[in-house]
């Protein structure tokens, strides 16, 4: 019996630590910080800066019509984001998107190309109710070609 609730000590304490340790992951990536993969993670109207100055704004979800990991959809939705980039002191205003007629989750904005990674968080894989303050985003942002 000791044995056994020695065990079940363990491994609550494992999934205790686990789970912080992923919570200070996301919160360390919410921050704008570039994840192991080189893609940066944005929260819904937080700005990023790089050391040379250029922002990346995440400023508006459009849309979220993506079928909920826990449901059967005929059509499989999108999510369109609005984003902004700034640039010395030009700024343009974008959007990415996942539409299946018309995808368009890159694109060349003031020499950098934008591409759209994932939106979180993916519908259905949360038992609470989704705030739109809760969403982020993972982009790529490199300089475009000439």
């Amino acid at each position: 019996m000791k044995k056994a609730l020695g065990i079940i000590g363990v491994f609550v304490a494992i999934v205790c630590v686990g789970m912080s340790c992923g919570k200070e992951e996301i919160n360390s990536v919410l921050e704008g910080t570039e994840t192991a993969s080189d893609t940066l993670a944005i929260k819904l109207g937080e700005t990023i800066t790089s050391t040379a100055g250029e922002q990346l704004t995440f400023k508006k979800l459009v849309e979220d019509s993506r079928c909920p990991a826990n449901a059967m959809c005929i059509w499989q939705g999108m999510v369109t984001v609005e984003m902004q980039a700034r640039v010395g002191s030009k700024t343009e205003t974008f959007t990415l998107t996942t539409n299946p007629q018309d995808p368009k989750t890159s694109a060349v904005v003031l020499g950098y190309e934008v591409t759209l990674v994932n939106v979180f968080p993916y519908p259905g894989t949360s038992i609470e109710e989704v705030q739109e303050s809760d969403y982020w985003v993972e982009v790529t942002a490199v300089k475009a070609s000439n």
